[in-house]
């Protein structure tokens, strides 16, 4: 009688016009409640403590499917938690434009440099097609999911307060396993690897969180002949989208001693 009634309540809520978008506000409850009616006090089988992550698969009686669930859900977890999966939300979260500021310190000099500008982010396919772009229209007929992103810099380079010149710059991003990897353009094609960033675990006390979002970081060192280059790629993510991102280059060779620091900003409009 218990389960007749607690099953035409569940009707009448499904039936109810215009249906809410969540029905039920309290699920876990709803499902406990009925496998209780139709099972007993069995179910859930695993993760009944509160707080638990639960899923239908637990409240049936197949053991080795609820175990296998059970399985997989700890595997996920642990794989979003290893920083592995970072690279590809970053990129998602980057595209669009950014407006940056960029200082170049040389520490034995104390001179400082700066270059302000734009910075965009797009997948090839949203470039135009009318420039009879061969690469460009290639990329076009496939999958764009997972395509390589274009890093495109349009600034003014400050050398000195009477030197000032147009700069602009390019970069392929692309996502490689557990890295991002940042390729030179050269002549509108793909050059050599620059960066392959790696990211921090979430658990590592390099990632900060606050009420409006948090920071990942990744890191990586280049070799341009004599001259090491020591790159943090920090960005600052609200959901699966980016506020701020802090690019940061430690420059040491025979001839360099400097770093340079970009900041960029999201044009909203």
């Amino acid at each position: 009688e218990q389960l007749q009634s607690a099953m035409k309540t569940s009707q009448t809520i499904r039936n109810f016009t215009p249906r809410a978008q969540f029905p039920h506000f309290d699920y876990p409850g709803f499902i406990d409640t009925l496998s209780k009616l139709c099972y007993g006090d069995d179910f859930p089988k695993y993760n009944r403590d509160v707080g638990d992550l639960v899923v239908p698969a637990f409240y049936q009686p197949d053991d080795e499917l609820s175990r296998k669930c059970q399985l997989e859900m700890r595997e996920e977890i642990e794989r979003g938690q290893d920083g592995s999966r970072m690279p590809k939300v970053v990129l998602q979260s980057i595209l669009g434009k950014w407006s940056f500021d960029r200082h170049i310190v040389h520490l034995k000099t104390k001179k400082v440099e700066r270059i302000h500008g734009t910075v965009k982010y797009s997948k090839y396919w949203e470039r135009s097609l009318d420039d009879d772009d061969t690469y460009g229209n290639e990329m076009f007929k496939h999958d764009t999911k997972d395509n390589p992103v274009l890093y495109r810099e349009d600034g003014l380079y400050e050398f000195s307060p009477t030197q000032k010149f147009e700069v602009f710059r390019e970069y392929e991003y692309e996502c490689k396993h557990d890295s991002l990897e940042i390729y030179f353009v050269e002549g509108g094609k793909r050059a050599l690897l620059f960066l392959s960033l790696k990211f921090v675990p979430e658990a590592a006390e390099t990632k900060f969180a606050n009420d409006d979002g948090y920071w990942v970081k990744a890191t990586s060192d280049h070799l341009c002949i004599k001259d090491l280059y020591s790159a943090t790629f920090r960005v600052k993510l609200n959901g699966l989208s980016a506020s701020e991102v802090i690019i940061k280059y430690r420059v040491k060779g025979p001839a360099k001693d400097y770093e340079s620091t970009t900041i960029l900003k999201p044009q909203w409009s």
